[in-house]
C-alpha cells in the first residue's frame, strides 16, 4: 500500500476538523470530542514529521544563517513534533 502524501493527509486531517465541529455542535460526549482532538493532533504531529523529512533541506538553504533563530524554530519544531 503506498504512504498517502502530505496533501492527502491535510485533506484527511481537513475532514477530521470538519467532523468535529459536528460532534461539537451535535453535542456529542466529551469522550467522543476528546478522542477527535487526540486523533488530529496525532495527525497533525505524523504530517508535520513528514513534511520534514521531505523539506528541511530546502527549508534550511532559504534561511540566512545570520538569522539563527530561525534554524532554532524549526529544530525545536521537529524535536516537539515526536
Amino acid at each position: 500500500m503506498r504512504e498517502n502524501t502530505i496533501n492527502q493527509r491535510l485533506n484527511i486531517i481537513k475532514g477530521q476538523v470538519g467532523g468535529l465541529a459536528d460532534l461539537i455542535e451535535g453535542g456529542e460526549s466529551c469522550r467522543k470530542i476528546t478522542e477527535q482532538f487526540y486523533a488530529i493532533n496525532a495527525a497533525l504531529k505524523k504530517v508535520i514529521e513528514m513534511y520534514f523529512k521531505e523539506n528541511l533541506a530546502t527549508c534550511l538553504k532559504s534561511v540566512n544563517f545570520k538569522k539563527r533563530e530561525t534554524i532554532e524554530f524549526l529544530l525545536k519544531e521537529i524535536i516537539k513534533s515526536k
